[in-house]
């Protein structure tokens, strides 16, 4: 291209505005010369000249508007940011010169001035507190939202059919705007800009799809991003309602409930809604969302429909586990393992598929097959945390034979990975004391403890008590954040217990910091479980009297020094220790199990069975539950009975995870 040709461009750029500024009415352009306008910068990139094309967009956006410049301006604007973000990065950047200001000469200075370099130049803005961006994050989201400023100041709010044809045109500009923030400002983390900008299209964009839809996908990422950024290091594995997390959860749900009828045949809007239901325990409606996304993608045979298989499995799994009706819990189980096998078929190379798969065989008692799907997930991704979790899992039982060392392998692994995460250091304590290794185990507990001491003070601003524990991003909220929850079973049934620790708690509450304490007394519990199967009884009673001054209405710190007390022979207590752990947690299945064991020491047998069947019901594949019932049904004079359950004990005994009691809120 010739460079006379482009300066001729310019120079009428520069008389155009030159002349719109002085005559300040609103006199259009005409089409002549806003295409000129727009045309030097293209004339420059094509030519290989990137920095003059943007210096180019910057000096005519720095040229002091008129009223009949608005919409070109607004133009511009949008052009400069698409340039910016498409062809510009931090090695060639070059940030604009800050202008000079003449000094006046008075003590008063005007906070903005007008400038101009010439008798045929526009006149630009140029004042002492004018902003410069210092690097091309900074101008893309300052040129964006400016840009969106005028897109709104510009909006058409009537809804009259003769403004029909405005309004079109300002939403479309104001959606572009947004379309444009939304990248910049989710590519660099600040997803408020996003959600504030959506705020304000709401205004004049009603019944508008792509809208409601941006805003919904945006409320559920900014309560993801949040829960992460801020508390991605610990144990928590609930939404706690009140809490912030809670509400930005309960907006996204709001949100998606106003943009689904408007994308009916939208299946990842309804897949991001199953998620956020999950995560706040409404586990009924995030299964109709994804039965939702599914029905939508079987009838188009979408891309989509191996992981709304997923997802609709992911659901059903979380209902087993939840509900203590063993019809329902069968009926759950089947659905949930057809779905995860479906959604195995139709994409062999998702390791979320396979390692819910291999959850659920594990769930069921089928430890080949959990182990050959966990296999399969850590094929597919060799760094999935939730996989070296489960391969763990399934080699601490005590089948696995000689294999049994490999769980200690695994989770030295996990921990090389995964060094902020928690969970590690639980699974290397509960394997090195199976490995009859105390001081190792010991050791353990207390870098954990460590660990969640130096987290905390890393914490700035609110918990919000929402932590994604993700079965693949324990210690990387950017690694795999799409996961829904690795331990589902364990949120579904403890939401009713953490809520009603809540109600009972008035520090909870009061103080915004009360969740971070959580973590650390869960900590303080394994240390003192640690000690009791040391047989250092004083030294676990003062690691819950540790976690009992951190969250003392948990049933977990009430189950826990009903185990002291039972290690000291006091079983009076230890039964009432029990009991009020079973108030709060009326499904605590070790509690339950625990209080058969005191009432079984204490002579009244009755009871004692009646609460051991309870737990049996409640978890058939527990061994321990049907070991003890067996020395009660035999106290009882039942040979029979007693019999069958310790037959079933064997059975089952060698098929138990060892480290299911060491997890989160498992204890």
């Amino acid at each position: 291209m010739c460079t006379v040709q482009i300066r001729s461009f310019e120079l009428a750029s520069e008389l155009t505005l030159l002349y719109l500024q002085r005559a300040q009415l609103a006199t259009r352009a005409g089409p002549t010369l806003e295409t000129a306008l727009q045309r030097v910068p293209i004339l420059h990139m094509r030519a290989g000249r990137l920095h003059s094309a943007i210096d180019r967009y910057r000096e005519m956006l720095s040229a002091v508007e008129s009223p009949s410049t608005q919409a070109l301006r607004l133009t511009l604007a949008r052009q400069l940011a698409e340039v910016l973000m498409r062809g510009v990065t931090g090695q060639v950047y070059k940030a604009p010169e800050r202008p000079a200001v003449a000094a006046s000469g008075t003590l008063s200075r005007r906070r903005e001035d007008h400038v101009s370099e010439g008798p045929w130049k526009p006149n630009k803005y140029a004042g002492i507190n004018q902003f410069v961006p210092r690097n091309e994050y900074e101008e893309v989201v300052l040129v964006l939202l400016v840009g969106e400023a005028m897109a709104v100041r510009d909006a058409v709010l009537s809804q009259s059919g003769e403004f029909e044809a405005a309004r079109a045109h300002a939403l479309h500009n104001a959606v572009a705007l947004s379309d444009l923030l939304a990248l910049a400002a989710t590519r660099w983390g600040q997803l408020c800009l996003v959600l504030e900008s959506l705020e304000r299209a709401m205004k004049f964009s009603f019944g508008h799809a792509h809208v409601w839809r941006q805003r919904a996908l945006a409320t559920h990422a900014a309560a993801h991003h949040h829960a992460h950024h801020h508390h991605h290091h610990h144990l928590q594995q609930h939404l706690e309602p009140g809490g912030s997390g809670w509400g930005a959860a309960t907006r996204a749900r709001s949100v998606y409930a106003r943009a689904a009828p408007l994308v009916p045949a939208d299946a990842a809007l309804r897949l991001v809604a199953a998620n956020t239901c999950y995560g706040m325990g409404w586990i009924e409606e995030g299964i109709e969302s994804a039965e939702s996304a599914l029905s939508i993608e079987e009838q188009k045979e979408g891309e989509l429909l191996a992981r709304c298989c997923l997802y609709a499995g992911i659901g059903h799994q979380m209902k087993a586990q939840k509900t203590n009706s063993r019809i329902e819990k069968d009926s759950e189980n089947d659905i949930c393992l057809k779905l995860l096998l479906r959604a195995v078929q139709l994409d062999d190379n998702d390791h979320l598929a396979f390692y819910y798969l291999g959850l659920q065989y594990m769930h069921l008692g089928m430890l080949n097959e959990a182990m050959d799907a966990t296999r399969a997930c850590l094929q597919a991704r060799a760094s999935c945390s939730g996989g070296l979790r489960l391969a763990t899992a399934l080699w601490s039982c005590a089948c696995a034979g000689p294999r049994a060392p490999r769980a200690l392998a695994a989770a030295a692994l996990a921990r090389h990975h995964y060094p902020a995460a928690p969970w590690p250091l639980w699974t290397l304590a509960a394997l090195h004391l199976r490995a009859h290794r105390p001081e190792e185990a010991l050791a353990a507990g207390k870098e954990l403890l460590t660990l969640l001491n130096s987290s905390e003070t890393d914490v700035e601003g609110e918990y919000n008590g929402y932590t994604e524990l993700d079965a693949l991003s324990d210690s990387q909220p950017a690694d795999d954040t799409h996961s829904t929850r690795d331990a589902a079973s364990i949120r579904a049934e403890s939401a009713g217990a953490f809520r009603a620790e809540r109600a009972l708690s008035g520090s909870s509450s009061a103080s915004p910091r009360a969740p971070q304490q959580q973590p650390r007394a869960h900590a303080w519990l394994l240390l003192a479980d640690l000690c009791l199967r040391l047989g250092r009884v004083s030294a676990a009673a003062g690691c819950v009297s540790e976690a009992a001054a951190l969250t003392p209405f948990s049933h977990l710190v009430l189950y826990t020094r009903g185990l002291v007390h039972a290690a000291s022979n006091e079983w009076e207590e230890a039964r009432q220790c029990f009991q009020n752990a079973l108030a709060i947690h009326p499904t605590h299945l070790d509690s339950m199990v625990q209080l058969g064991a005191a009432y079984y020491q204490s002579g009244w047998l009755r009871l004692a069975e009646k609460w051991l069947r309870e737990a049996a019901a409640l978890r058939p594949t527990s061994a321990d539950t049907w070991r003890r019932l067996a020395l009660v049904l035999a106290a009882l004079r039942e040979p029979a009975a007693a019999a069958d359950a310790a037959a079933a004990a064997l059975a089952l005994a060698p098929l138990e995870p060892a480290l299911l009691h060491h997890l989160p809120h498992a204890l």
